[in-house]
Formats: structure tokens, sequence, C-alpha cells
């Protein structure tokens, strides 16, 4: 019996180190995308990322995580707030539910606490480009232009090659030179 209570315990936290942004298949798909010249390629595979960002892999905190989403879908932010919370409060490091956190703020128009939310995702995983995009929408809303054309810069690092970002920041940069 102790040997089973072992066992239950190693796997519960094995599964807690490799959970989200410490996922090693994360190094992977981030290589591909510095390298891939394929925009169906780069969709498919910020696809995978968020997937992974999203897998929880801790039965503590699993439920909570899905309801809080699902509230959110929902539209009952206020509801969804208070269960990232409580998330975060049981797994701090588990960058997602500071995203989705401060996404949540963003949509309520609370732009301090989005945007100290999105710098703790930003700690947590540093290439955490929904979190970037996101920090760009605060900026374009505060119209903090200059900020928003670094952001840009950093998620192309991430990847060079993603059309999307690339005409944001054609937009963006247009719109600063017509305003000088």
């Amino acid at each position: 019996m102790l040997n089973f209570i072992y066992l239950v315990l190693f796997v519960m936290f094995s599964f807690v180190v490799n959970a989200d942004q410490k996922d090693k298949r994360l190094d992977a798909l981030f290589s591909l995308l510095i390298n891939s010249n394929d925009n169906e390629e780069i969709i498919q595979t910020t696809e995978n990322i968020w997937k992974i960002w999203l897998e929880t892999n801790d039965p503590l905190i699993e439920n909570e995580f899905k309801t809080a989403l699902q509230l959110m879908d929902e539209g009952k932010l206020y509801k969804s707030i208070k269960i990232f919370t409580e998330v975060i409060e049981k797994n701090p490091d588990f960058a997602e539910a500071w995203n989705k956190r401060a996404t949540v703020y963003f949509l309520i128009g609370d732009f301090n606490n989005s945007i100290f939310d999105i710098k703790k995702t930003l700690i947590l995983e540093p290439r955490h480009f929904g979190a970037m995009d996101g920090l760009a929408l605060i900026f374009i809303s505060l119209r903090q232009y200059e900020k928003v054309v670094d952001i840009y810069e950093k998620m192309l690092e991430i990847f060079p090659n993603n059309l999307s970002i690339i005409n944001k920041q054609k937009k963006l940069l247009k719109l600063l030179s017509k305003s000088t």
C-alpha cells in the first residue's frame, strides 16, 4: 500500500513539473516557428503551442481552470476572475492562468491589472506571444504606439515570418509615419 501512495505522489508531482511553459515539447515548436517560412505551418505550430499552454497537468487546478475558461467564454467575467485567482493561488507558476486572467481584465477595461498579469505571464514564459499581443492591444487602446512597435519586434523574434504580425507592424508603422 505504501508503494502505491509513493507512486501516486510521484505521478502527481512529475506532472506539475512539466506543466504549461515548462513542457519539453515547446522548445522544438518555438524552433520551428523561428525557421518556418510556411504560413500554414506557422499557424499549426502556434495552435500546438496554445494546446500545450492550456494543459495544466495539475489535478489540483484542472477543474477550476476549465471552469474559469468556460465562465470567460460565457461572458461571466467577474466570476472567471475569481476562479482564475484561485488557480493562481494554488499554482502561481502556471503562466496560462495569469494570461487568461489578464485577458479578462482587458475585457472589463482594467488595463492596470491586465498589464500586471501580462508581465507575470512573460516572466514565467518570455516567449508568450499571446501575452505580448494582449499587451500590444492595451497600448493601442492607450494610443502608446511606440510601445506597440517594440512589442511587435519582440514577437517577430519568436516567429520572424508570421504574416499577421508583419502586417500589423506595417499598418502601425504607416499610421505612425502619417502622424509625424
